[in-house]
């Protein structure tokens, strides 16, 4: 819980300024070169293209079906994995997080709350 930092693909802009927080690592002085990492960042992070398309077409096997049944069985605990790290992705918000997401979770939390 405490020796690992959580990111996600399909959060990869937040998970990115999370890691460069956590390592130290800071943009470019330079405004124009910070510009462009941050666009860098907003490319590989896009879902029109980013670092998280599969380009392959490919048939989810029908409910009911051995094919179905046995990739069931075989990713029985990733659910239950990925709902964890998505815990531990918030938990660590706190002192990671980016003031966007620190913001966000507040809200998410107050309105939980009430």
């Amino acid at each position: 819980r405490d020796k690992v930092l959580v990111g996600f693909v399909d959060d990869l802009e937040e998970t990115v300024h999370r890691i460069m927080k956590f390592q130290g690592w800071k943009f470019d002085e330079d405004e124009t070169k910070q510009m462009n990492q941050e666009d860098c960042i907003k490319d590989l992070a896009s879902e029109e293209g980013g670092s998280n398309v599969n380009p392959y077409e490919y048939e989810v096997p029908k409910r009911g079906t051995q094919a179905h049944a046995l990739i069931s069985w075989q990713t029985q605990f990733d659910g239950k994995l990925y709902a964890y790290a998505r815990e531990l992705f918030d938990i660590q918000t706190k002192e990671w997080g980016t003031k966007e997401r620190k913001k966000a979770l507040k809200k998410e939390k107050k309105k939980k709350g009430h």
